[in-house]
């Protein structure tokens, strides 16, 4: 059972489609936190998928203004995916340092992600992964239209 999440936020929250050791695939309760500046895999959620991990040095973690201690750090290579509105896929794989979430997410995508991806999240909390178009040209510029959208959980959800 997930901790209570205040029920007034729109955090932009996915389910995510994960590939366990053995190829199976789970679901994954995930948060999109463009202020993160690591990815994050709930430890014991990455120890259920049974990932190989390795070891990346110690590190300070800061979560809502408190920092921990430093400490040493692991990390996981998990294979993910976030289902689009149409049924394409969203590929979120990479590194993912484990911290104890405490339950209340899966996994936490970072800023870089955000900041390689072209994307928009509209007043629906869609949110909308963008190409540039050339043959659109607006003064000079191209024109950006959605090539994936990814519908996020309401607030009740999750």
């Amino acid at each position: 059972m997930r901790k209570n999440i205040d029920s007034q936020t729109d955090l932009l929250r996915f389910n995510a489609k994960v590939q366990t050791s053995h190829s199976k695939t789970r679901s994954a309760y995930t948060l999109m936190d463009p202020g993160a500046s690591h990815c994050y895999i709930d430890s014991k959620y990455a120890k259920n998928l049974g990932l190989p991990i390795r070891s990346a040095g110690r590190m300070s973690v800061t979560t809502a203004g408190i920092k921990h201690t430093p400490t040493n750090r692991y990390q996981v290579w998990l294979k993910a995916q976030i289902r689009g509105i149409t049924g394409n896929y969203a590929d979120i794989s990479g590194w993912f340092t484990l911290f104890d979430l405490n339950g209340v997410y899966d996994l936490i995508i970072r800023k870089n992600w955000h900041s390689t991806t072209c994307h928009l999240v509209d007043s629906d909390n869609v949110l909308h992964l963008l190409d540039a178009d050339w043959s659109l040209l607006t003064d000079g510029r191209p024109a950006f239209v959605p090539r994936l959208s990814l519908t996020g959980l309401r607030p009740h959800q999750g």
